[in-house]
């Protein structure tokens, strides 16, 4: 388990020949393989070393632009980005080859969470029906654009597609992310959406289990409060007791993501970005 250390080069430092070490980096997402790892820095996006070291810029706009998800192949980024006043989902290559394309434009804010495994779809969370407001669901739509289409008859969250896409790992509950201490029947639990389209719980935890990522078809990683501040957990799909990968105690870890390869998770804890394998080194 390491922090990494980061250094961007922005258009002004670039003009006078330095790099700045980039403070309260955000939204960690590992490349498939584990070598590198997308974030969000200052309302852009950016991709830097999991070992740590010199940042490569991928947009530059104004708009703030945040929570980047890979595709299985490596190839494209999906994310947030609120040039047209709320949040949308965009695409664009990670080579930077073309601009970012826009796949949403509901007047709810819309954020991505997964690509389906072939790279067509890219899985989303919205509260675009605004029947429970605490309530939203997850969608696909194509990277080509089009409408999107319902990914479950259930309501969920934070949700992420298996490596063999039969499954689906989702958050229910409604507590707010940032809430600490909560213990009660608003609780945030995972769910898995299996490939007969069954919905089973995986957690039973009474506080707030969160954001989970598949390290493999059968396992996942996720935050939880069952250690009191917010740590990493990993747990088999088939039940059993959670493993606890990071050991954090001063304030709660933010954001896990596994890499789809499952060789890392990174994610955020205080002001920095943290790696931990899933044997928690």
């Amino acid at each position: 388990m390491g922090s990494l250390v980061l250094t961007c080069l922005s258009t002004f430092a670039a003009s006078l020949g330095w790099t700045i070490e980039a403070e309260l980096p955000r939204h960690p997402a590992p490349s498939p393989d584990g070598q590198r790892i997308a974030m969000s820095w200052q309302g852009d996006l950016w991709i830097v070393p999991a070992a740590g070291g010199d940042a490569t810029r991928l947009t530059a706009h104004p708009a703030v632009e945040r929570h980047p998800v890979w595709s299985r192949d490596g190839a494209w980024i999906a994310f947030t980005s609120d040039r047209y006043g709320n949040d949308d989902v965009f695409v664009m290559p990670v080579d930077g080859s073309t601009g970012p394309k826009r796949l949403t434009f509901a007047s709810v804010d819309d954020a991505p969470m997964d690509f389906s495994t072939d790279g067509s779809r890219v899985l989303f969370v919205s509260n675009r029906y605004r029947g429970i407001r605490w309530m939203p669901q997850l969608w696909y739509v194509a990277v080509d654009g089009g409408t999107p289409i319902l990914a479950q008859d259930a309501f969920g969250q934070a949700g992420a597609v298996s490596p063999d896409g039969a499954a689906t790992v989702y958050v229910r509950g409604a507590t707010r992310w940032t809430r600490r201490g909560y213990r009660g029947a608003a609780n945030r639990d995972l769910w898995l959406r299996t490939a007969d389209g069954d919905h089973v719980q995986l957690t039973t935890f009474d506080g707030d289990d969160d954001d989970p990522s598949f390290l493999d078809d059968h396992r996942v990683v996720f935050r939880s409060a069952r250690s009191g501040r917010k740590n990493v957990f990993a747990q088999d799909l088939v039940g059993g007791d959670a493993t606890q990968l990071t050991f954090h105690d001063g304030t709660d870890v933010r954001f896990p993501r596994a890499a789809a390869d499952g060789s890392l998770v990174a994610y955020e804890y205080e002001d920095g970005i943290w790696t931990v394998t899933p044997g928690g080194d």
